[in-house]
């Protein structure tokens, strides 16, 4: 289990967390929606250990409180993150830029090719997001939804303890969507991955979550199972969209 306890996150004047505790279930699916500019990706800023908390803590089940730098690296390791804009190289094949989630593994000035294990490890993560054929295809040279399926096979390459997500889905067709969904699903069954998605899906985020985050305002404004998030709950978390 991970918690986040009382963190609240700064950015000049404004604070775009308030106070936010929060427990993230291990082994489950954890889906934070709200409208833009709520926190959410700031949430998951915390979550992988890039944005530091101008007050509170993160807090990891067996570890203890992340703070300083030994404690911050042991955790990032047993991470993997999907950003939005898919963070991947152009000049480099799809292959290569799955086996960058590998790049903590080894020496960073090593001369040598990438290990034979870890070609066939990026290899099968590929093929899982259904992209084997696009290996060696240049990062510029794929669609949008590829980019993004490419950056969930080097999130999974890691096999990370706990897989964040920052609206993953979004340049992908509903179809794909759906096989990415089972895939994760797959991965939480197997593996007691924890999964925390930002979502703008609300259906998607119903039918794949465990659990749902509602935030407004930098604050918690629901908290509970994904089956709870219902009618009511939905117009606190977006409350405009009632209007």
């Amino acid at each position: 289990m991970i918690a986040l306890e009382a963190v609240s996150v700064r950015r000049g004047e404004r604070e775009v967390l308030r106070g936010v505790s929060a427990e993230i279930p291990a082994g489950a699916i954890t889906a934070v929606v709200g409208r833009s500019g709520v926190g959410k990706s700031t949430l998951v800023g915390v979550l992988n250990g890039l944005i530091r908390p101008a007050a509170g803590r993160l807090l990891v089940a067996g570890q203890g409180a992340v703070e300083g730098a030994s404690a911050l690296r042991a955790y990032r390791r047993c991470t993997a993150t999907v950003f939005q804009e898919h963070a991947l190289i152009d000049r480099l094949p799809a292959i290569d830029n799955v086996l960058l989630g590998l790049a903590d593994r080894r020496h960073p000035l090593s001369p040598l090719p990438w290990p034979v294990a870890m070609r066939r490890q990026a290899a099968a993560a590929l093929g899982a997001v259904g992209l084997l054929h696009r290996a060696t295809a240049r990062a510029d040279h794929l669609s949008g939804g590829e980019r993004q399926r490419v950056g969930v096979a080097r999130a999974l390459v890691r096999r990370p303890r706990l897989l964040l997500g920052d609206e993953p889905f979004a340049s992908v067709d509903p179809v794909l969507v759906q096989q990415l969904a089972a895939l994760l699903r797959e991965q939480v069954a197997h593996s007691g991955m924890t999964v925390v998605l930002v979502m703008h899906q609300i259906d998607t985020a119903l039918a794949l979550a465990d659990k749902v985050i509602g935030l407004v305002d930098g604050r918690i404004a629901f908290d509970g199972p994904a089956q709870a998030f219902d009618a009511q709950a939905q117009r606190r978390v977006f409350p405009l969209a009632a209007q």
